[in-house]
Formats: C-alpha cells, sequence, structure tokens
C-alpha cells in the first residue's frame, strides 16, 4: 500500500487479504470496493453462460478460457471482477511463477446485474470500451434497470454491447427473442434460456 496516500495499486490489490473466505473486492481509484452478495439465480445464470461459452470454444477447438470473477487489469489503480471474461488460453503455465490476475484484453465480458447495475451500466461499460473489450454483456435478470436508462423500457432483458471503431454499439433483447454472440456466432441462446440458466434444450 502507499503509505503516503493509502492507495492500493493493481499488484497490491492482489496480494490483499481482508482474513475472511468469502469478501470480494474490486480496486476503483486505488480503493477497495466491496462486492455484492450474488443471489443463487445470479450464480445459475454464471454457472450456465460460462458452460455454454466453454462448450462453444471447445467444439471450434479455440484456445480460449473462461474466467469467473478473477481480477481484471483495467489501470494501474483500477481493477474489475467481471462474472465471466473471455480470454486467450495462456500459451505456457509456470508453477514457480504463476501468473495472478489478467492482464490480457478480453474477447467478451458478461455482468450479471445485481444492485450496483449502475456501475454495470456506466463505469464498467466505459471501462471496457476503453480497454478495446469487442462484447460486453449486461445481464438484467430481475430488471431492474429502471425505464430512462432501456431503449426498449424496464424488464427482464440481456444488453449486448459491440465494439464498432472504438465505441460500444447498444442492442437489447427480451424474453422470447434470441441473443447474437460475435465471440460465438453459432451460439444460439434465448433470453429465456439465459434466465432460466437452462442448458437442456441447448446441448
Amino acid at each position: 500500500m502507499n503509505t503516503a496516500t493509502g492507495l492500493l495499486t493493481f499488484e497490491q490489490f492482489l496480494d490483499f487479504d481482508d482474513g475472511t473466505e468469502f469478501n470480494e473486492y474490486e480496486l476503483v481509484e486505488g480503493r477497495l470496493v466491496l462486492m455484492p452478495e450474488p443471489s443463487e439465480l445470479h450464480e445459475e445464470i454464471l454457472e450456465f453462460l460460462s458452460f455454454m461459452f466453454e462448450l462453444a470454444y471447445r467444439r471450434r477447438k479455440l484456445k480460449y478460457s473462461v474466467r469467473k470473477r478473477n481480477s481484471l487489469f483495467v489501470g494501474k489503480a483500477l481493477s474489475r471482477r467481471p462474472d465471466i471474461t473471455i480470454i486467450e488460453r495462456p500459451k505456457v503455465f509456470k508453477d514457480d511463477q504463476p501468473t495472478r490476475g489478467i492482464r490480457t484484453k478480453p474477447f467478451m465480458i458478461v455482468e450479471i446485474a445485481s444492485n450496483n447495475w449502475s456501475t454495470d451500466l456506466v463505469d464498467k461499460q466505459e471501462e471496457y470500451q476503453a480497454l478495446g473489450v469487442s462484447e460486453y454483456w449486461i445481464v438484467d435478470y430481475r430488471g431492474r434497470i429502471p425505464a430512462k436508462y432501456c431503449l426498449r423500457g424496464k424488464g427482464k432483458k440481456v444488453i449486448v454491447l459491440t465494439l464498432d471503431n472504438g465505441e460500444y454499439l447498444r442492442e437489447e433483447y427480451l424474453e422470447g427473442e434470441t441473443i447474437p454472440c460475435k465471440t460465438f456466432p453459432e451460439l444460439s441462446l434465448s433470453v429465456d434460456q439465459v434466465l432460466a440458466a437452462d442448458a437442456e434444450d441447448v446441448i
């Protein structure tokens, strides 16, 4: 920790331990921000999407990797823990010099919106755009994002942002609709399947 300012760098953040097993933090402007405790459905959606993405890249024999809530380097004093991050699989694993955190540009990020939906919709959107993440999904599984921030009204949905000339283009998909995936074009998932976290009809 910088003793003069009390702020953490990304490297110091990776070493931080508050002595508990359950708390998870993000690093914003050098300060720790406690992440909200996820609901059971939040975790089911996370596992469902992680499984579907892994299935998609293995079928195509891509050297990808799915990371769940790993620390992502965004800046010297800024780190996020996306629910899901799709990255290129590291070429070399060294047991004596383990690589900690995600330091490469992700292909895709998914955030499952909780009470802190505004962070996903505003701050993280700007950060991931600046980082050059080509595809960013926000799963509003409770329909909590207010209508004034939505293109198609308040309600359960999946927001998809895709990078075009350095800026995100935004689309919203509602129940009964299929979500296009730039990272895995062959993947056909409906909003209903994501919200139900049910892989039975898509395997």
